[in-house]
């Protein structure tokens, strides 16, 4: 029998827990102290005593989305410390008690009618198994986001009807429902902000970058027949020959392939002793060469001597082995394949 972890602090302590470790994040040189030690602790029980939560809603989730679609893609995960860590850090107003997404799963469907029917299953029938949820609903289908990001998401908050799981109650679990075109938008958009370590996932970064996925969102909703971004051109001709043009400037099909061959295959290499990875990227003869470090000063040298080069087609990228990882763990089921976008990419060009 599984032994779920309970909650076992206050919404104060936990508030304060995550506000005591922020200098100690984005400290160059972090040391824990024995209080930020204590503080550490308590945000990890806060974090997994989500699991219990999590498995009820992703198993209702699973057995909603089945009976939409038989071969849907159903996947969960318990958010990572750094990313709970780096979103207090983003969002310095943000109280870790009342982050709603520590535990999240999502469902990827064919298309968006199956999207909204799996939706409308929620909005109609919230009574979980022997527990039920109140929720909240973000249709960001109907209302895009302007990065263009497109989906639905549900924050399920956990009410139990037994007595023993009342420890939970209150836990918000999110849900995400996506269709395929829209999960291949979200995974390019994971590996851009990985290898470039700009925070592109999160509605930030270079202009040029979100201007290219704000247009490619407009794209797939002229494809999916849903609203387009707000401030992108709504005349399908001007859309195309803007995205066009952005493709070419950004070189995103030679570096997105490239990434995400990376992806793939250095999991398979001998990295185990490597912490850095250096990957120069030839985006004319479209060949990546990666070179692995341990000690992050030499790494940083070896990129030095290449970013001031004149050869404009060199681009190099310092990664983590840990940040690889962390996007393989983040989207199980792709893989950071980044081809399915790509092949959206080439038919909204057409």
């Amino acid at each position: 029998m599984v032994q779920w972890v309970k909650r076992g602090h206050s919404k104060g302590e936990i508030d304060r827990s995550g506000e005591m470790l922020i200098p100690w994040w984005t400290d160059p040189n972090p040391k824990l102290d024995d209080g930020q030690f204590q503080a550490y602790k308590v945000v990890e029980n806060w974090r997994t005593s989500h699991g219990l939560p999590l498995n009820v809603v992703q198993a209702v989730l699973r057995s909603r989305a089945q009976r939409v679609e038989l071969n849907v893609i159903v996947a969960q995960r318990l958010k990572r410390f750094s990313s709970i860590m780096n979103k207090l850090v983003r969002e310095p107003r943000m109280k870790l008690s009342q982050m709603h997404d520590l535990g999240g799963c999502r469902a990827i469907l064919s298309d968006v009618q199956a999207v909204r029917t799996l939706f409308e299953m929620y909005r109609g029938q919230p009574v979980l198994l022997n527990d039920e949820t109140s929720l909240k609903c973000y249709d960001y289908i109907t209302n895009p986001k302007d990065d263009g990001y497109r989906g639905i998401h549900v924050v399920a908050r956990y009410h139990p009807r037994r007595e023993s799981r009342a420890p939970w109650d209150g836990q918000r679990i999110e849900i995400q429902l996506r269709t395929k075109l829209q999960h291949a938008f979200a995974t390019a958009v994971e590996t851009v902000t990985t290898f470039t370590k700009e925070p592109l996932k999160f509605g930030a970064g270079p202009a040029e970058w979100r201007r290219f996925f704000s247009l490619m969102g407009s794209a797939l909703g002229v494809r999916e027949r849903t609203p387009l971004v707000n401030g992108t051109p709504q005349n399908e001709p001007e859309l195309t020959a803007e995205l066009r043009k952005s493709v070419r400037e950004l070189k995103v099909r030679q570096r997105l392939r490239r990434w995400a061959q990376a992806v793939r295959t250095l999991p398979r290499r001998n990295v185990t002793d490597f912490k850095w990875l250096l990957l120069v990227l030839d985006t004319e003869k479209n060949t990546i060469q990666v070179t692995g470090f341990t000690d992050r000063r030499q790494a940083s040298r070896e990129i030095a001597k290449i970013e001031p080069s004149t050869n404009k087609n060199l681009d190099a990228v310092l990664v983590s082995v840990s940040s690889i990882k962390q996007l393989r763990a983040a989207y199980p089921n792709y893989y950071a394949d980044t081809t399915a976008f790509l092949e959206a990419l080439n038919v909204a060009l057409q």
